[in-house]
C-alpha cells in the first residue's frame, strides 16, 4: 500500500499525476521519488557533485610528507670523512643495514667529538668547489636499491645532542622538481662509525 501526495506552490497551483507521485511504504521509509521536472536538475548536480568529489592529482612541485621516521647516527661523507648521517624513512629504522627504500640520507661532515651548534645550511653538490671550505651538507633520495638521486635544498638543525636526538627541518627538491618538506626529531643514535 502507498501512500499518495500532491505537491502545491504556495499560490495554489498543483504539480499533476506523474511529475509529483510520491511514494512511501509503511516502515517510514521512501521507496522512491519521481519529480520529472526537477530529476534533470538533479542529474546535473549528482554529476557536479561526483566530479569535485574526485581528488585532482597534485600539481608539479606540491610539497610531500613522505617521510615520517627519523634516526641519526655517526657515519661517512662521500669523501670518507667523518660525518652525522640522518635517515628519513617510510617505516622505523633503527641503524642497521641500510633502510627499506625509498628514504632520505643526509650527510654532514663533524668529527665525532664536535659539537654542534643549531644552524641552517645549503646542501653542497656532489662535486663540490675544493676552493670554498666549510661544512659538507648533502642529501640523497633513495628510491631502489644502488639508485639514488642528489637533492637541492635546505637543511636546518634545531637541537643536536649526541646521544639523544637531532631536532629541525628539511627542504629538498629533486631534480625534476619534487620538493619535499617536513620537520623531524631523530633519535641519535653515539655509537662510533670507522671512515677513511
Amino acid at each position: 500500500m502507498a501512500y499518495r501526495m500532491k505537491l502545491v506552490f504556495h499560490d495554489g497551483r498543483k504539480l499533476g499525476g506523474q511529475a509529483s507521485r510520491l511514494v512511501r511504504d509503511f516502515r517510514g521509509r521512501w521507496a522512491s521519488m519521481r519529480l520529472t521536472s526537477v530529476s534533470a536538475s538533479m542529474g546535473l548536480s549528482l554529476l557536479a557533485s561526483a566530479a569535485c568529489a574526485q581528488a585532482a592529482p597534485p600539481p608539479d612541485g606540491s610539497l610531500e610528507h613522505s617521510f615520517p621516521h627519523a634516526f641519526a647516527m655517526r657515519g661517512c661523507t662521500q669523501e670518507d670523512a667523518p660525518a652525522l648521517e640522518i635517515y628519513f624513512t617510510q617505516t622505523p629504522f633503527a641503524g642497521v643495514g641500510d633502510p627499506s627504500p625509498s628514504y632520505i640520507r643526509v650527510e654532514i661532515s663533524s668529527s665525532p667529538a664536535e659539537r654542534m651548534e643549531p644552524a641552517s645550511y645549503s646542501l653542497t653538490p656532489v662535486r663540490r668547489d675544493p676552493t670554498k671550505p666549510g661544512r659538507v651538507v648533502r642529501a640523497e633520495l633513495v628510491e631502489s636499491p644502488h639508485t639514488s638521486k642528489w637533492l637541492t635544498g635546505t637543511l636546518t638543525l634545531t637541537e643536536v645532542k649526541p646521544g639523544q636526538r637531532v631536532s629541525g627541518h628539511y627542504a629538498f627538491t629533486t631534480q625534476e622538481g619534487r620538493r619535499l618538506d617536513s620537520s623531524f626529531t631523530a633519535e641519535f643514535s653515539n655509537r662510533s662509525a670507522v671512515c677513511g
